[in-house]
């Protein structure tokens, strides 16, 4: 429980790395904010942490889209409050 009270927004969470550092950071404690363009599999992601006892959000986020990233910052603290890490 590293991380826990910390929160963390992970970018291309929806799989692969991402997707393995989402669960990762919310095993050790952390509270997750997932970004990604795939909305289905994001919020799979994010419903799976939910049901291992995590604490974890998703968002649409295309990092390559400046507004997605003002709407994943502006979101996450409604979300969760605030976060601290970003990955990715």
């Amino acid at each position: 429980m590293r991380l826990k009270g910390k929160v963390a927004l992970i970018s291309g969470g929806a799989k692969g790395q991402g997707k393995v550092e989402a669960q990762l950071f919310s095993k050790e404690g952390a509270k997750v904010i997932l970004g990604d363009i795939l909305d289905d599999l994001g919020q799979e992601v994010a419903k799976d942490i939910q049901d291992t006892g995590g604490e974890a959000t998703y968002v649409h986020l295309d990092v390559t889209n400046e507004t997605d990233w003002k709407s994943s910052i502006e979101i996450a603290p409604k979300k969760i409050r605030a976060f601290r890490y970003t990955c990715k």
